[in-house]
């Protein structure tokens, strides 16, 4: 279920492709026609969900800081991890 949850985090922390080009205001393009950058900005996503909360997890896992709240700090650890990662890789795309 940890996994489930860090793979969840993942998925909502995931920024769609273009996110950026909203701060300069242009119109924005046309949909694709092969969706093959969305679905790997998705792909990696999950993995670095999944890999950024399993490491924090492992990380604090005789943290007594974290005592009692180690599934909701990883949570927001993937979901953060993953939001970075799909923001620098979604800025390669153009």
């Amino acid at each position: 279920m940890e996994t489930a949850l860090f793979l969840a985090m993942g998925w909502c922390g995931t920024k769609y492709p273009g996110w950026w080009r909203r701060f300069w205001k242009n119109p924005p393009p046309p949909p694709d026609p092969e969706p093959w950058w969305t679905v790997a900005l998705i792909g990696i996503g999950l993995v670095a969900g999944a890999a950024g909360g399993l490491f924090f997890s492992n990380a604090i896992t005789e943290n007594q800081f974290f005592a009692g709240q180690n599934a909701v700090a990883s949570g927001l650890f993937a979901f953060g991890a993953s939001n970075v990662i799909t923001g620098i890789a979604s800025s390669f795309r153009n």
